[in-house]
Parts: C-alpha cells; structure tokens; sequence
C-alpha cells in the first residue's frame, strides 16, 4: 500500500528517512523551514555528507515521490503519517534539547487532523510520545476541533553515520511503539518494504528484517539501551587498555581474542579516544539524567562517560610526559571528523584533543580530508595535507582512523617532522613500521616502541577487616 508521508526536518535522519521511503514507493513531502539547505535539497543534493544520499534524492525528486516545502500546513496536506525528524541536541546540563520538538508541537497542534499518525523518529527522552501527545490536545485547547485523541507512534532511528542509507533500508530491526494498536498498524505497513527486503534494484535476496512492536516508553527506551551498551563496550575496551599497558599485553589482540565469543561479538570493543559524534555521549547523558530523576544514579553508565572523557586527556597528559612542557611545543593533530566518512565533528575527539593541546600552549596544526575549517578551533592552523600539518612538529595525533591516514608513507611524515614521536590513537599502525621509519611509537592498551612510560602509582594496601 502506498502511503503518504510528511517528515518534519531534512538532517542526518529525516534526509535518509524521506528518500529511503520514497525509493520503496511511498509519496513523501519534507518540511525544512531553513531556505539554503531547502533550495539544496530542492537540486537534489544533501546538505551533509553522506554516501548513497545524493542518488537517492535526484531519484525521488525525478519521480515525482519526493517533494520539499517551508510550510508545515501544505505539508501536511493529505499525508497519512508524519515522521517528526528534528534535531534534539544536548543542552548545557547534558540534556536533550527539546526546543525544536516543542516547535513542532507547536505547530502540529494547527495543522494536524484527526487520522494522521506522529511517528517520533527524532531521539528523545522515555516519554516524550506520551508528552508530544498531550502538547498537541493542549495546545488545541477545550474548543479544538472534536477533541479527538492524538495517535503517536515511536520509532526510534539506528543510524549510523556513513551507513545511514544502507542501515534505513536493510536495518537489523524496526521497532515500533504505541499504544494504539491501528496506528500501529499503519506504521507497520508503510514499512513492508522494507521488512520484507523488497527494495527496488536490490537483487541481494536478504531474510526479512525482525520486527518489534511494542508500547510507546518501551521502544523509547530501547534506543537509549542500545547506544549506551555501545558505548559501554568501548569504555570496557579502554579500561582492559590500561591494564594491557600495565601488564605489557597488547589490547588488540586481547579483544580480538574476547569478541570471538558469540555472547560479546567484536564491533565497538576497539580501544582508543574513546566515542564522539552526536549519537553515544548524548544519549547515555540523558539515560544518566533520567535516572537521576528518579533518584536512582547508575554506576555502569556513570563510569563509561567518565572512562571516555579521560581518553581525551590521556593524549594530553602522555604528550607532556614525553615532551615535558606543551607550551611552545608543535603538534599534529591528524583526523577531526569523530569517524571516517563524515564531516561531522559533534564531540569528536580530535577537535576536543586539538582544544585541550592549544589551551596548554602547544601550536597546533590539523588535517582532515573533509574539515577544512572549524570556527570552535580558533588560532589552530589547517594543513592542506597530513604532511604539511606534521612540518616541524615535535608530535603527531592521529585521531581518526581514515584510509587515507592509514597509508600515510611514515618516512615522509618522519622527515617532515622536528621530533619523531606518534601518538596512534585509534592504534592504526603497525608499531614496528613506525620504529623502522625513525619514530617512537605510542598506542592505547599496546606496547610502546622506543618511548618510556610514566611508571604506574604504587597500589593501596587492601582494607582487612578486623
């Protein structure tokens, strides 16, 4: 059945959304009230980088699928569905910033009838379905129109960045929530498609997609349970780090060797900088904060943020160790974008390493295949190329772990170079190369070549008990 559908916003998520409903066949229309990202989605071009979004929109525009208006009111004109998309960034407490959802109650509370469905795809907190519910009838006030209820369904995003198309449309589940079983319903048919994997032009014959239907708080909640295991699973990879440094193990082969175990898996055990972007920081910060709430404070989740901040200062403090004094010093910071394949730099532990070694004095140069400038990086110079940024440096940092650096020729960045040390912080070289090419190397969680640690604090006698 077709379906027609309005997705109020165009970022990361309602982009990917309104073009991957279109391709199966549905009529979308996209509300974006920014006029130069609406002309740009208008030429059939994304306003951020991600793979495979391009082609998917020149083709739903071509088809006449796919539409883009300013108005929420003529957007909202015959549509059956309404997929809220807007932005919830975290606000100056670590929580999310609803403003742009109120704005969309706001509005919704004008234009919406009586039979369509809000689905909130947007990340929000565990009740925000049952609050954008009861917004809207209040917004409507005693005298709206028949005071009929508001039917909303959650379904929560599991995107990631430089997959978000191929995750949209071969996901590895949908989960939906509501507590109106027709809307629910309705949801669960514009996505057959998908479900079923009968995606137009995709010959690759997978299985069904695993569908979960459930309540409204449940499938809100299932978002914030997942991105913070995740999460979880590389602050536990940097913690098993340490102890490999402290007992002369190799953290990469340690976790290759845990994630061959079916009940862990692999993926998200890699030590490093730990998480960036705008997805496992601000989600376990608002899982934190809804805890707190209710006066309940939980220590696994607490203890994964706080692993993750100390990776941002370990780069700092093993510089000054090796360089004894970072005021005055130069160093490279390689990668900017918080993973490979996308110019986003939200929390991205290279621009808050680049930050933390300027603040201290050092001079700092940066390279980034797709950042070329950064407002919030004020006096930190941008290189044309990973060489150029390592010209007279005393250090480098690598940060991200894009192809590109991964085949950097370590003997020209070694002669660009004043000093010869490199911090491999995504442990993306092999440690042995980087010696034979003249440079001492640190990684996390594996051996140094040709660099001294600081020895570790002597231990606390255990308490006994008397």
């Amino acid at each position: 059945m077709v379906g027609r559908i309005a997705v109020i916003g165009s970022g990361y998520v309602g982009g990917v959304v309104a073009a991957g409903f279109a391709l199966v066949g549905h009529d979308v229309t996209v509300v974006e009230r920014e006029r130069a990202r609406l002309a740009q989605l208008r030429s059939g071009v994304a306003p951020f980088r991600e793979p495979g979004l391009d082609p998917l929109l020149a083709s739903g525009l071509a088809s006449g699928r796919l539409r883009f208006t300013d108005e929420l009111g003529s957007g909202l004109e015959g549509v059956d569905v309404v997929f809220v998309c807007v932005g919830t960034p975290p606000g100056a407490d670590g929580r999310p910033d609803m403003s742009a959802m109120a704005t969309v109650a706001d509005g919704l509370s004008a234009h919406l009838s009586a039979h369509q469905i809000v689905v909130t795809k947007s990340t929000v907190p565990i009740g925000t379905g049952r609050w954008l519910r009861a917004q809207i009838e209040e917004n409507r006030g005693a005298d709206g129109p028949g005071r009929w209820p508001v039917r909303v369904v959650s379904n929560p995003e599991f995107l990631r960045e430089g997959h978000a198309v191929e995750d949209f449309l071969h996901p590895d589940r949908i989960v939906l929530g509501s507590d109106d079983a027709a809307a629910l319903q309705r949801v669960v048919e514009l996505y057959e498609p998908i479900t079923a994997q009968a995606i137009p032009g995709d010959n690759s014959q997978r299985g069904p997609v695993p569908l979960l239907l459930t309540d409204l708080a449940t499938a809100e909640m299932t978002k914030y349970a997942s991105n913070a295991f995740l999460a979880m699973k590389i602050s536990f990879a940097n913690e098993i780090a340490h102890l490999c440094e402290l007992v002369g193990a190799d953290v990469g082969a340690v976790v290759d060797g845990v994630g061959l175990d079916v009940r862990i898996g692999r993926p998200f055990l890699d030590a490093g900088l730990g998480w960036g972007g705008s997805c496992l920081g601000k989600d376990l910060s608002a899982l934190v904060g809804t805890a707190v709430e209710f006066g309940y404070h939980p220590a696994l989740l607490e203890a994964a943020l706080q692993v993750n901040e100390h990776q941002r200062q370990l780069v700092v403090d093993e510089l000054l160790h090796q360089l004894r004094s970072l005021r005055g010093a130069r160093i490279a910071v390689l990668g900017l974008a918080f993973k490979p394949g996308t110019d986003d730099v939200r929390d991205a532990p290279g621009v808050d390493v680049a930050g933390r070694l300027a603040g201290r004095g050092a001079f700092v140069a940066v390279y980034d295949p797709l950042v070329t400038s950064l407002d919030s990086l004020d006096g930190v110079r941008f290189a044309d190329d990973p060489y150029a940024a390592a010209r007279g440096a005393d250090a480098v940092v690598l940060a991200t772990d894009w192809p590109e650096l991964a085949a950097l020729d370590l003997y020209e960045l070694a002669r660009a170079m004043r000093g010869d040390l490199l911090f491999d912080g995504r442990n993306l070289f092999d440690p042995a190369k980087v010696r034979a090419a003249g440079l001492r190397y640190l990684g996390v969680g594996r051996p140094a070549v040709g660099v001294e640690r600081p020895s570790p604090l002597p231990l606390m006698p255990l308490a006994t008990t008397q």
